[in-house]
């Protein structure tokens, strides 16, 4: 046996073998950086919220995919710190989150606003036997709220304001988890809570809680607008890193680009958003959160990227929590805001 052309053919086979692996490595690679045109972007979004939605849309949906990116939904830190670290270090690219973010992003917090996302999720709750009929009547009271320096305070304060009292001085804030706060106020613990859909909508079909603030004011009730609640305005938005924003502007345009369009498949299709968010896990069913009941805090939630309105909702909360005391009494508006907002100029 001619061992020499044996070894030869092995060595020949080897050789094209290889070549082949090589190529089709190669052309998994360049089909990546194809259809991944901007490479990857982590989303700190899995918290079980409702109105997290178009994280959840843009993922699952394809529209990060569309646009170039290669998404990755990740835990949404519990600690607002970390969650401002990991912006600031460029582990996080963006997410979807109301404007509680505007003192942190007064203080330095490295991410810019671009876009309201959604309307209002935040209530103001009495019992149904309460005898609170009015933001006034809270003078002296508890109000129960799921965190300090949380929207719920906020949205509270903001009312408080208006009604002619001192959200800091004239009621006494209670921190309570949550899922709790419903029963802390039938309870007797405290007078009202400030809370977030679906638990507020959880209490009011549930329990008959009464409404005395909503800050969902998409029909333009002039009682709410009178307590500081603006008519169609933004409670939510999409935030983007500063340093994203700055290192690589096409990148973050697309990102815009994919949650604007997962927001407007969102309004068109709430049930079949719903099932999403349930079937895949990213909100927890139970016996009231089920399809029905998301589907139609959904639709009363109104999503729309819309960059402009977005810029002039927030500078409206940025005048409201001023007053409220929660930015600093010389905050400039004007000067707030574009360090707060960025309008990626997509055409809306």
């Amino acid at each position: 046996m001619n061992y020499k052309k044996v070894l030869g053919s092995i060595v020949g086979v080897l050789a094209v073998t290889l070549t082949l692996a090589g190529c089709g490595s190669n052309s998994a690679k360049q089909q990546a950086t194809k259809d991944y045109k901007y490479g990857s972007v982590t989303i700190p979004a899995k918290d079980g919220s409702i109105c997290n939605a178009p994280n959840y849309i843009a993922y699952e949906k394809g529209f990060f995919k569309k646009n170039g990116l290669k998404a990755n939904l990740v835990a949404n830190p519990r600690d607002i710190s970390d969650l401002e670290a990991g912006f600031a270090s460029g582990k996080y690219d963006a997410q979807n989150g109301d404007f509680q973010y505007l003192p942190a992003i007064q203080n330095g917090a490295q991410i810019k606003a671009a876009g309201g996302i959604h309307q209002g999720c935040i209530k103001l709750l009495v019992p149904k036997n309460s005898n609170i009929k009015s933001v006034k009547d809270l003078k002296g009271k508890t109000i129960g709220i799921p965190a300090q320096g949380s929207t719920p305070q906020y949205v509270t304060s903001i009312a408080l304001q208006h009604a002619g009292l001192d959200p800091k001085k004239d009621v006494t804030w209670k921190v309570f988890s949550t899922d709790l706060l419903a029963k802390a106020a039938q309870k007797g613990e405290v007078d009202a809570i400030g809370t977030v859909d679906p638990y507020a909508y959880q209490a009011q079909k549930q329990d008959g809680f009464k409404t005395i603030v909503d800050n969902n004011n998409d029909n333009g009730n002039n009682a709410m607008a009178k307590m500081g609640m603006k008519k169609k305005g933004s409670c939510c938005y999409l935030y983007l890193s500063n340093k994203l924003i700055q290192s690589n502007s096409k990148k973050a345009k697309a990102i815009v680009k994919s949650y604007q369009e997962a927001a407007a498949w969102i309004n068109k299709h709430p049930e079949e958003t719903a099932k999403i968010e349930l079937n895949k896990g990213y909100v927890s069913k139970t016996k009231f959160i089920n399809v029905a009941n998301v589907s139609q805090i959904i639709k009363d939630e109104h999503f729309d990227l819309n960059l402009t309105k977005g810029k002039s909702d927030l500078n409206y909360y940025i005048s409201q929590l001023k007053k409220a005391g929660y930015l600093k009494k010389d905050t400039k508006n004007a000067q707030l805001v574009k360090q707060a907002y960025w309008n990626p100029k997509l055409g809306n």
